[in-house]
């Protein structure tokens, strides 16, 4: 009897294991996914994210782009990259990393990259993953520095263009600007213009001799008043005088 059980046992452990085998799950197969239609075509100059990152393809460079693909998911779905090869127009295609460039799978979502002489146009890119995805994306780029397409600076404005060419230094200024020290309400009261124009028609030196020649008429006019005065105040007087002198004599 104790045999025979032992022999039961053995056979449905046996069969057990088979039964394991036959149903545990494969593993994930390789697949093919292109890369998003809405990121292609375009230069590396001109997609609208711009990163340039030692992890992936450091940068920027003289004279070359780089290029930084991810597989957005969750990885134990997805996987990660296993190349990526992308397609440059007119000047071929780049697969990564038998071409240049390197997968990196340490840095969270599984990333490809690529260098390519500046002013290359992607228009399309297929990726072969470990897992399943419904496309991959083209993350950013670092454009070159020189040479080819590169990235426009930013325009700064300069003083010149800022401001509008004063008609004397400047408006608040220190020699003739309105307001300035030459400046009207400015300490020696002139209009504005140069130093020679403001203080020679509308500063001191130009007020002073028009004050210097009215000053001589000005006197002349008073004095001329007052002895008119004087003269009309006597003449009254005078006048008066006769006509009391007058009435006196004829009350007599």
């Amino acid at each position: 009897m104790g045999m025979k059980l032992l022999a039961r046992l053995t056979v449905a452990a046996g069969a057990t294991a088979l039964l394991g085998l036959g149903t545990a799950s494969p593993a994930l197969a390789d697949t093919t996914v292109t890369v998003n239609p809405g990121n292609v075509p375009t230069t590396a100059s001109g997609y609208a994210t711009h990163d340039c990152d030692d992890n992936f393809g450091g940068g920027p460079h003289q004279g070359k782009d780089v290029w930084v693909f991810v597989l957005p998911g969750n990885k134990k779905t997805v996987g990660d990259f296993v190349s990526v090869t992308a397609t440059f127009g007119a000047n071929g295609t780049l697969t990564i990393p038998a071409d240049g460039g390197a997968v990196v799978t340490n840095k969270g979502a599984s990333k490809a990259w690529i260098t390519t002489p500046a002013g290359w146009t992607l228009t399309g890119a297929t990726a072969v993953i470990t897992g399943t995805a419904a496309k991959f994306n083209l993350t950013h780029t670092c454009p070159a520095t020189s040479g080819g397409q590169t990235p426009k600076p930013t325009p700064s404005v300069s003083k010149s263009s800022a401001s509008p060419t004063p008609t004397g230094d400047t408006n608040g200024g220190s020699d003739d600007g309105t307001g300035g020290s030459d400046g009207t309400g400015g300490s020696d009261g002139g209009t504005g213009g140069s130093d020679t124009g403001g203080k020679t028609t509308g500063g001191e030196s130009a007020s002073l001799p028009l004050t210097g020649a009215a000053v001589p008429g000005i006197a002349l006019t008073g004095a001329a008043l007052v002895v008119g005065g004087i003269i009309l105040l006597v003449a009254r007087r005078r006048r008066n005088a006769l006509v009391f002198s007058a009435e006196t004599t004829d009350n007599s």
